[in-house]
C-alpha cells in the first residue's frame, strides 16, 4: 500500500500526459516516486487500486458550487469505504505567487513586440462565475496582484454565469476608459467558458468598431509556472500530514510494537550479502540475531551517542531492544565528543580536554542519565568502556603489536585500541548505527572509536578523506573481530529536509517515528550500502562509497538487488 496524489481538475483525458510531468520533479523533493493520478471534477471514480492514503490537489480555477459539493461528498465516500483509506485535501489559492507569475507571463507576451505601453493598457479578468462569493472574491484579490505586478492603467473582473458584473456589461464598461483591453481567462484549459466568452467578445467587437484591437488571451495550459505550482501543493500537503504526525507521536519508549512477521532480502546463509529485516519485538530481533552471529559470551557494540539531537543517536528503546536480544552479555563503546555536553566550555577542545577531564566525565554521565541509557544499561547488566577515558589512562594496546597483522593508511589508528578489546580478540563486533543520512552509518559509526573529543583533524578537508579514515578503522577492527553491520530504524529514523521539524547542527532534520527496520550485514559494508539505498542514495554515484569499494570491497547484491517497495516506502 503507498501514497496516492490524485489533482482534481476540468481537464479532458487526453491532458492526464501533464500529470505524469509532475512526477520527476516531486520525486527530487519527496525522496520517492509517487503515483499523480489526474481525476475529473465531474467524476472522480474509485479510490487509486492500492493506496493507503490519497491526497487531493484541487486544479481548477474557478470551481462551480456543484463541483465543490460533488468533490466533497466523493471524498467522503472514499473514506466511508472500508478500505482503511486516509484522504487528504488542500484548497486553490488564486493569490499564489505562481498562479499570478502564470497570467502575468501571458499578459507579457501578449505584448511583446507591440508599441503598447503596460500603462496604456487595462485587463479585464473573465472567470465563470459559476462558483461561491468566495472563488468570486479570489478572482477579484488575483486581478488586483495583476494590476500591481505589471504597471497596469487598469484592470477589472467580469463573469460568464453571474449578473454581476456579466461580461457583456463588463465591456461596456471597458470603453469609459481610453485603452486597448486584454481579456485574461481564468481557466487552464481551453473549453466552453472559453468559447462562449470569445462569442461574446466579437458580438462587442461588431457592435462597436472601436474595441477592434482588444484581444482575448488564450488559456496557459500546462504553464511551467503552474506545474511548479502543483509540485510545490503536492510537496506541501505531504510535509503537513508529515508535521502532524510528528507532533501526535508519544515516546517511542512508550509506543506499543505490533505483533508482525520477520521479512528479509539477501541470504541468511550468507550474510556477507546483507539483509533487510522487519523487527516488531524482541523475539524477532533474537531470532534473528541467533542466526547470524556467532556464539559468545560477550558482544562489543559501537553505539551511537554523539549528542542530544533527537532522533540521530542510539535511543534507549533501541538499546534495549539490542540487548534484550542478543544471545551474550554486551560491552559498549563510545569516546567522549564535544557535542554531548550542555555548554559553558570555553577552552580549546582540540588541546586542553585532557586537563578537564572531571568536567567532560560529568557531561558524560548527564547526558547518560537524561537520556535514559544509563538506567538501560544497570538493567541489562551491560558494560560501558569509554575509549577516550581508556587512553587517557594509558590503557590501550601499543600500536605496534597490532601492526604487524594489518596494513593502514592511517598507522597511528592502531594505538587507539583499549586492553579490554585486545583481550577479548574473537569476539563479535557490532557496530549499531542509525537511520541518519546516506553515509553516515555503520562504517562511519565507527569514527566514535578514535579517542579525541574533537575529531577535526581526522575529519580532514573532503568526505573521501573521512571516507578513508573511516574504512581504515573497518579494517583494523575487523583484522581482531568478526565484524557485523547493524543499521536500526527501530523506532525512528531520520530524513534529512530544509524545512524539517527538528535543528541540529548538520541542518534541519524530520523523524519517522517506529518504521521498525533494520539492515544487518556480516562485515559493514553491505548493511550501509542497503541502508543507504533505502533512503533514497545512489550507491554507485557517492564519493564515500567509492572509497568502500575500493578499500573494504563491494557486495554486488546489496547494491544492485530489488529493494522490496513497502519497505522503500518506510523511509520516504
Amino acid at each position: 500500500m503507498t501514497p496516492a496524489f490524485v489533482i482534481a481538475t476540468d481537464a479532458e483525458a487526453e491532458r492526464a500526459a501533464w500529470s505524469q510531468r509532475l512526477v520527476e520533479p516531486c520525486a527530487r523533493i519527496l525522496g520517492f516516486q509517487p503515483r499523480i493520478f489526474m481525476r475529473s471534477l465531474s467524476d472522480m471514480g474509485d479510490p487509486p487500486p492500492d493506496a493507503d492514503e490519497i491526497f487531493v490537489v484541487p486544479a481548477c480555477f474557478d470551481f462551480s458550487v456543484w463541483e465543490k459539493e460533488l468533490l466533497g461528498r466523493r471524498l467522503a465516500e472514499w473514506r466511508r469505504s472500508g478500505l482503511g483509506i486516509d484522504v487528504h485535501a488542500d484548497t486553490v489559492d488564486l493569490g499564489h505567487p505562481l498562479v499570478v507569475q502564470c497570467f502575468a507571463d501571458l499578459v507579457s507576451s501578449a505584448l511583446a513586440g507591440s508599441q503598447i505601453l503596460p500603462q496604456r493598457l487595462g485587463l479585464l479578468l473573465v472567470e465563470s462565475g459559476d462558483g461561491d462569493s468566495g472563488s468570486r472574491a479570489q478572482a477579484y484579490r488575483l486581478m488586483r496582484l495583476l494590476w500591481e505586478q505589471l504597471g497596469l492603467a487598469v484592470a477589472d473582473v467580469a463573469f460568464l454565469r453571474h449578473a454581476q458584473t456579466f461580461l457583456a456589461t463588463g465591456l461596456e464598461r471597458c470603453l469609459r476608459e481610453p485603452v486597448d483591453w486584454l481579456l485574461v481567462p481564468l481557466m487552464q484549459w481551453p473549453g466552453q467558458h472559453l468559447e462562449y466568452a470569445r462569442v461574446i467578445l466579437e458580438n462587442f467587437q461588431r457592435a462597436h468598431p472601436e474595441a477592434s484591437r482588444w484581444r482575448l488571451l488564450d488559456s496557459p495550459g500546462a504553464h511551467p509556472a503552474l506545474s511548479a505550482w502543483l509540485t510545490q501543493r503536492i510537496v506541501q500537503i505531504w510535509r503537513e500530514k508529515r508535521s502532524r504526525e510528528a507532533a501526535r507521536v508519544p515516546s517511542p519508549r512508550r509506543q506499543p510494537r505490533t505483533d508482525q512477521s520477520t521479512i528479509q532480502i539477501g541470504d541468511p546463509i550468507a550474510p556477507a550479502d546483507g539483509l533487510i529485516a522487519e523487527v516488531p519485538n524482541a523475539a524477532a530481533l533474537r531470532e534473528l540475531l541467533t542466526r547470524v552471529l556467532p556464539r559468545s559470551d560477550r558482544y562489543f557494540i559501537k553505539v551511537t551517542w554523539h549528542g542530544y539531537s533527537p532522533g540521530t543517536f542510539t535511543d534507549p528503546a533501541a538499546l534495549d531492544l539490542l540487548l534484550e536480544a542478543l544471545p551474550g552479555k554486551a560491552v559498549i563503546l563510545e569516546g567522549h565528543t564535544a557535542s554531548r555536553n550542555q555548554g559553558g566550555a570555553d577552552w580549546d577542545w582540540e588541546t586542553e580536554a585532557q586537563c578537564h577531564r572531571a568536567w567532560i566525565q560529568q557531561q558524560e554521565a548527564e547526558y547518560l542519565d537524561r537520556t535514559g541509557l544509563s538506567e538501560v544499561m544497570r538493567r541489562r547488566g551491560a558494560q560501558y568502556v569509554n575509549v577516550t577515558e581508556a587512553f587517557w589512562d594509558g590503557r590501550c594496546v601499543p600500536a605496534r603489536q597490532i601492526l604487524d597483522s594489518v596494513d593502514l593508511n592511517y598507522p597511528e589508528l592502531a594505538a587507539f585500541i583499549p586492553g579490554v578489546l585486545w583481550e577479548n580478540c574473537g569476539a563479535p563486533f557490532i557496530s549499531f548505527a542509525k537511520f541518519k543520512g546516506p553515509t553516515r552509518l555503520a562504517i562511519s559509526n565507527l569514527f566514535g572509536l578514535i579517542p579525541a573529543p574533537l575529531r577535526s583533524a581526522w575529519h580532514g578537508p573532503n568526505i573521501t578523506h573521512f571516507a578513508g579514515v573511516c574504512c581504515d578503522l573497518a579494517r583494523l577492527y575487523a583484522a581482531l573481530f568478526p565484524m557485523f553491520g547493524i543499521v536500526e530504524g527501530l523506532y525512528s529514523a531520520v530524513r534529512w529536509d530544509r524545512q524539517g521539524l527538528y535543528r541540529s547542527r548538520w541542518g534541519n532534520y524530520d523523524i519517522l517515528a517506529n518504521r521498525g527496520v533494520l539492515t544487518l550485514s556480516q562485515g559493514l559494508p553491505a548493511a550501509d550500502i542497503l541502508a543507504s539505498r533505502l533512503q533514497g542514495q545512489d550507491v554507485t554515484r557517492s564519493a564515500f562509497f567509492d572509497v568502500v569499494r575500493n578499500e573494504l570491497g563491494w557486495p554486488a547484491i546489496a547494491a544492485e538487488c530489488q529493494l522490496p517497495e513497502p519497505v522503500l516506502m518506510r523511509f520516504v
